[in-house]
């Protein structure tokens, strides 16, 4: 197949042939393999493969995040806040690059450029040039990298053919052994909030996993940090003293700093991201740009933080096709950022009980205790009633079918739902008072909203749909939805 004949569809056919297999990467991880020491050389060598040295990327001016919660919506306050300093400095637009993970709909959103996602013109074009030169390079037939670092491989080769000013780059999987830091002169670096997550691969403790979030700390640069638990602070300062890092912890804003100005986030706990995303910003400028500010919250930064757009965290959603149906979509899928969910989902839900009804859709990975994060919601004050709960996979469509750019080879597609199950069984026993017949198992996304769209039209009531548990649901949904972020 010739370059200029192929298509963004059969870019995405080429990645999504470089997921792990479920039973592959489930040895992996149950060994301690699936981060380990030999990852960063591995992933140099693949850096090579296309044409670059890793010093190559310090042009590129790096702020690299990393956190259990929150990472992506500082990633993203980042960026807005550069993107928009123009607006009050009168000065040229800082040429902005981003890179997140995961996507929501459709994978050219891990990689955008000035805000936007790339099109689809581009993505292929640049995955082109990735794949064809790591093709023409391998020693062996699985010498390629697997789905993530070569999206990681990408945004590195996106962002210097088009000349960035500042990548922005937000870390996968912890920190030490992820592709991301192959960084070696970052500007800064910043640690959002810690929690646990990801055991298998990160460790059981606050404190191990602290120390693979350290490992992107670089010698002479700024580290940040917003309030940790103790033991998660000490670690981190103990990395950054352990390789002469300037360790620099902050203390979030509150409302008040903000003068009624809007975050353009939801969320009380979007006051801690957008305050590590102000820090890390005003120290860039001051080492890139040569520019001190000194307010709390510096008047140049007003813009980016009102415009900043995350879709997919505590994001609420009125359809002009669904007239009585409310969405509230947030991918909360720690015990911590599900408490930070229900709070919001809590302030931005109607008080008249009798004339509201609550849906929620949950699902989460398998290892996750959903459980936990189910008695979250059950447990906040004043209790939150939910008339139905649906429990369903992260499968698109019907017949286990998914589009494309959600395709998961990475999990098993269980037909008998054994987790969807546990889950209604275990929510049924946190909620006494509900029948049976208000929880409701689905083998699809697509089944989900179905279900959802013909109930809603046989009541009066306002109806109000929370979508949790997994930001691979909440993509989902949207895509079902014919949503666009």
């Amino acid at each position: 197949m010739q370059s200029n004949n192929r298509s963004y569809a059969d870019a995405v056919n080429c990645l999504n042939s470089l997921q792990t297999n479920a039973a592959i990467l489930e040895a992996i991880r149950s060994s301690n393999g699936y981060l380990n020491k030999s990852s960063l050389p591995e992933f140099r060598e693949f850096c090579r493969k296309i044409g670059y040295e890793p010093s190559d990327f310090n042009r590129l001016n790096v702020i690299h995040i990393t956190g259990t919660k929150g990472k992506g919506s500082t990633s993203a306050f980042v960026e807005s806040i550069l993107r928009h300093y123009n607006q009050v400095e009168n000065t040229k637009q800082i040429q902005t690059g981003l890179f997140t993970s995961p996507h929501l709909i459709a994978v050219r959103e891990r990689i955008r450029l000035n805000g936007n996602k790339l099109s689809e013109e581009k993505f292929t074009k640049y995955f082109f040039e990735c794949w064809d030169r790591l093709i023409s390079n391998k020693k062996e037939d699985n010498d390629m990298p697997n789905y993530f670092r070569f999206l990681t491989l990408m945004a590195f080769h996106v962002f210097m053919n088009e000349n960035v000013d500042v990548a922005i780059m937000e870390v996968g999987i912890g920190g030490e052994h992820d592709s991301t830091n192959i960084i070696e002169k970052p500007v800064v670096c910043g640690v959002a909030s810690l929690g646990i997550d990801h055991q298998k691969i990160l460790g059981d403790t606050i404190e191990q996993i602290a120390w693979h979030k350290g490992g992107i700390f670089k010698e002479n640069v700024p580290a940040i940090t917003i309030e940790q638990p103790i033991s998660a602070f000490e670690t981190l300062r103990k990395r950054a003293n352990d390789i002469n890092a300037p360790f620099i912890p902050i203390n979030s804003f509150d409302e008040k700093a903000l003068n009624g100005i809007k975050l353009g986030l939801s969320g009380k706990h979007q006051f801690i991201n957008a305050s590590l995303a102000i820090e890390l910003c005003r120290i860039w400028l001051e080492k890139q740009k040569g520019v001190k500010l000194s307010q709390k919250v510096p008047k140049e930064f007003i813009p980016g933080l009102v415009q900043v757009y995350w879709p997919g965290r505590a994001q609420l959603l009125k359809l002009p096709q669904y007239q009585n149906i409310t969405w509230y979509f947030d991918g909360a899928h720690t015990l911590e950022s599900m408490q930070a969910c229900i709070e919001w989902f809590k302030d931005n839900v109607l008080e008249k009980d009798n004339l509201v009804e609550r849906i929620l859709v949950f699902n989460c990975t398998n290892d996750r205790n959903g459980v936990e994060i189910l008695k979250q919601i059950t447990s906040t004050k004043p209790f939150i009633r939910f008339d139905h709960a649906i429990f369903c996979p992260n499968v698109t469509f019907i017949n286990n079918q998914f589009k494309p750019d959600l395709q998961n080879n990475t999990i098993r597609i269980d037909e008998k739902l054994t987790l969807q199950k546990n889950l209604a069984k275990s929510w049924g026993s946190l909620n006494s008072t509900i029948d049976n017949h208000e929880i409701h198992v689905f083998s699809s996304i697509e089944e989900s909203i179905k279900w959802i769209l013909e109930h809603c039209q046989q009541t009066n009531r306002e109806i109000q749909v929370l979508v949790s548990g997994s930001l691979h649901l909440v993509g989902g949904v949207m895509t079902v939805l014919n949503i666009d972020v």
